[in-house]
């Protein structure tokens, strides 16, 4: 770009005009994108850690170029494979980011179209009267020239090619290119984002159906209650108080219930309208859901984060945005544009093909911006702004996914820890529970130990299975951060 600059402003004779435009042909004012390769390498090299006791046996193999896989497989859930297959075919934001990837395509030829000349080919016929009063300047004031019906028949052919002297249209077609990649990379994104989405609700449904079991097993459990307290209020063994406590309790488990049967439904119109199914036409049957959780690596390195459909997108922006730098850069210079036109011109439709009428015109036209109000300049200073911000956004997109990632292992971490806690606690309350019962049989405590220590256990089997849900949703959000897999 300097030797260019140099050319331009030092050509000692205008005779060497020519010259100059020869060599300058191939030249670019698209700046290096320091910056952005600054950022990139300031957040290269790094290595998460999780403590697991097995590495894992990926059964799907992510590339380096950011290609979709079908991530999901690692749990091995026929039902939940069905499901991704069916989003990826029928949701209609998928269809929606293929719609928005072909139109960058288009954009890329139409921004190349300016790199070949325009040919056109007009073909006319007119029929012009001329006036009798027409002006004469070279007779007499007072003469009148004769009405004159003219025909006029015309088959050009005409072209015109401005020389991308300076890469003002080699860089828009670059940015395009950037832009298309930046669509594919939203389009992986779009994927990745649905995908994850179903993996989600679709965990969030077979969660919603342990604990549906574990509040019928429960309400059961307080029928029994019930019943006994029924019985025993009957014969005078207890009071009023002790029957009012157990009905309470029973009613309290059954509006629990329907908020259950009400959560699941609404997870899976969720999922319905993931998979591109009208909500009242699906229906997802409850089934014993004992998936094991996939093995995490204990390393995991960061640049897996370099094939993030968000970090690749915004790259590609950025570099559309340097791109554009060399755009308006050349409009700061001149532009030359060549002009022809070739074909046959005829008063008569007869002689309209033959080689007396034919008719051709050269031409070339050079164009300096000498003042343009500083509408060139402030251009430049507006690219380069987008430029800056570009980056900007990609560094914040960068440590975003760093604390996405982070949040995830961490919480894994935690999950794990709590849910060897939980097992414990659930042995000790049922244990509480079961004797609380059994002392309330002999009448030696009231009604109101026994629902203390029978919502304490059935809380603490919740909580466990809230723990196995959350580490299935943090493992799909792991996955997410990283962009589709550990590996």
């Amino acid at each position: 770009m300097k030797a260019c600059e140099h050319i331009i402003r030092n050509c000692p004779y205008p005779n060497l005009l020519v010259l100059s435009i020869y060599l300058l042909l191939s030249c670019s004012f698209r700046p290096n994108n320091t910056r952005l390769k600054e950022i990139k390498e300031s957040y290269g090299g790094g290595e998460w850690k999780i403590y697991s006791s097995q590495r894992f046996s990926d059964t799907i193999k992510p590339s380096s170029n950011g290609d979709f896989y079908a991530w999901w497989t690692i749990f091995n859930d026929p039902i939940l494979d069905s499901l991704e297959d069916l989003a990826v075919s029928s949701n209609p934001d998928i269809r929606n980011a293929i719609a928005r990837l072909d139109e960058a395509r288009a954009n890329i030829k139409l921004s190349a179209s300016d790199l070949f000349p325009a040919i056109r080919f007009s073909p006319s016929a007119t029929r012009n009267q001329l006036s009798q009063n027409r002006p004469n300047p070279f007779q007499a004031s007072g003469n009148q020239l004769p009405g004159t019906i003219i025909n006029t028949f015309q088959l050009p052919l005409a072209f015109d090619y401005e020389i991308d002297l300076w890469g003002k249209y080699r860089n828009n077609v670059q940015a395009e290119r950037y832009g298309y990649a930046s669509s594919s990379a939203d389009m992986n994104g779009v994927l990745l984002s649905i995908t994850t989405d179903v993996a989600y609700y679709y965990v969030l449904v077979r969660i919603t159906d342990i604990k549906i079991d574990i509040y019928t097993k429960a309400l059961q459990t307080r029928k029994d209650n019930l019943i006994l307290t029924e019985e025993r209020y009957r014969v005078g063994l207890i009071t009023l108080l002790d029957l009012s406590q157990a009905q309470t309790d029973y009613q309290t488990i059954q509006s629990q219930f329907y908020d259950l049967q009400n959560y699941r439904n609404a997870a899976e119109h969720a999922l319905a309208m993931l998979c591109g199914v009208p909500a009242y036409s699906f229906s997802l049957s409850k089934k014993n859901w004992s998936i094991q959780l996939p093995h995490i690596p204990e390393g995991i390195p960061s640049d897996l984060l370099k094939r993030r459909p968000d970090i690749q997108s915004q790259e590609q922006i950025a570099e559309a945005a340097n791109a554009s730098i060399g755009v308006y850069k050349a409009y700061k210079f001149p532009s030359l544009m060549l002009t022809g036109s070739a074909g046959t011109l005829s008063r008569d439709v007869n002689t309209l093909l033959s080689s007396e009428s034919k008719t051709w015109l050269l031409g070339a036209t050079l164009s300096l911006p000498i003042f343009m109000g500083g509408r060139n300049t402030a251009l430049i200073q507006i690219a380069k702004a987008r430029y800056l911000q570009t980056t900007a956004q990609y560094e914040r997109v960068v440590l975003a996914s760093f604390r996405e990632v982070e949040d995830a292992l961490n919480t894994l971490a935690q999950r794990k820890e709590q849910s060897i806690l939980q097992d414990s606690i659930i042995k000790t309350t049922e244990l509480t529970a079961m004797l609380s019962r059994e002392r309330y049989s002999k009448g030696l405590v009231t009604y109101y130990e026994v629902v203390n220590n029978e919502r304490t256990a059935l809380n603490a089997q919740s909580i466990a299975a809230q723990i196995r849900g959350d580490q299935f949703t943090y493992t799909i959000y792991l996955i997410k951060a990283l962009g589709g897999s550990w590996r």
